[in-house]
């Protein structure tokens, strides 16, 4: 799986401002409305719906906010760098700071998985997640992402 096809320009933003789980949402809800065919209130339902099911917090300083939508005809993948970490509820108690976002179409259930466990695996990985942080801009996390494997 590749999740580089997934990524499109301006996909990834580094330092962000956010001060809430509800804000990053909201954030990556505007981000993606942009990018698809979705409205942003209605990526915001759907993202916000997941978090209630149970937090999306990877543990880590990592979380995964992702989707199904009615009416995308491919999968998105986003990815912030927060600027300060933020509480996202996490199972091991340690402030988000790395998000990476995901919507997928409805229909595409197996799609979602594969994407979900490739984007947990590279970030399972310790050596990656430090370059994550260490990098400076956007072109830095891209090349980290092009360059996995």
């Amino acid at each position: 799986m590749d999740i580089k096809k997934y990524l499109l320009e301006d996909s990834i933003m580094v330092d962000v401002e956010t001060s809430s789980k509800k804000n990053v949402l909201e954030l990556i809800s505007q981000k993606l409305s942009k990018i698809t065919t979705s409205n942003e209130d209605e990526i915001f339902e759907k993202l916000y719906e997941r978090e209630k099911l149970g937090t999306t917090a990877f543990g880590k300083g990592i979380a995964i906010p992702h989707a199904r939508i009615d009416g995308i005809t491919k999968a998105y993948v986003l990815i912030f760098k927060l600027k300060k970490p933020i509480d996202f509820d996490p199972n091991d108690g340690e402030k988000v700071d790395l998000l990476f976002s995901l919507l997928v179409p409805n229909e595409k259930n197996d799609l979602h998985i594969e994407l979900l466990s490739e984007i947990a695996s590279m970030l399972d990985n310790k050596i990656f997640r430090e370059k994550m942080r260490q990098a400076k801009n956007e072109s830095e996390i891209e090349s980290l992402i092009h360059n996995y494997q």
